[in-house]
């Protein structure tokens, strides 16, 4: 279920420079088969059904890009561990690619084509706060309409005791600014230590 914390530490409206639209996500409904596909594929423990609450912010647009959010509450420590070590996996490279094209592929109109994903991830803070645990950066080339696209995929993740948190930026061309990126990765990494704190 959605709750109040969880939809407090998502990326809000007044965080994004003026020109940025929000319109409201829409629901993954393969949330379950992606889930267990990934932790099977690092070779971890799949932990869906540990999860006791879930937020997704808007989806913030401008031009090409894309910016995006999820909070996500969990049952146990056990359970944040798990997903850490999924995401610091070594194979979560070819994994997270694989998933990509399964994300993709399926929202693509008719007649285009996905011709090649990359996503690199790295454990660690990469430079933004000590709550950051991993941080991905790739591209994904896309052709539509005979026109060949690269979209320029970033992502954060963010923990604090019993919860996770994601932010994501898409761009056709070029990444969103590294600026841009920073400043959105901490204000939500602050808001998800400072309510771990109350728990």
């Amino acid at each position: 279920p959605d709750t109040p914390q969880l939809t407090a530490i998502a990326l809000q409206p007044s965080e994004l420079p003026a020109g940025w639209t929000g319109t409201p996500s829409d629901p993954d409904p393969n949330s379950a088969a992606e889930s267990a596909q990934l932790a099977q594929c690092v070779g971890g423990r799949d932990t869906f059904a540990d999860e006791t609450g879930d937020s997704n912010s808007d989806d913030y647009s401008l031009d090409n890009a894309t910016i995006s959010s999820e909070v996500t509450s969990m049952r146990t420590a056990d359970d944040l561990k798990a997903d850490v070590a999924a995401i610091t996996s070594p194979k979560i490279d070819a994994c997270y690619d694989k998933l990509v094209a399964t994300q993709l592929g399926a929202g693509l109109p008719a007649g285009s084509t996905l011709d090649s994903e990359s996503i690199i991830f790295t454990p660690g803070r990469a430079g933004g706060p000590s709550n950051v645990v991993a941080t991905a950066a790739g591209r994904v080339e896309v052709t539509v309409n005979s026109e060949v696209d690269d979209l320029y995929v970033n992502v954060a993740f963010i923990t604090g005791p019993l919860i996770e948190a994601e932010i994501d930026f898409t761009n056709l061309g070029t990444p969103v600014p590294a600026s841009l990126r920073a400043s959105l990765i901490a204000k939500i990494a602050a808001r998800a230590g400072a309510a771990a704190a109350q728990t």
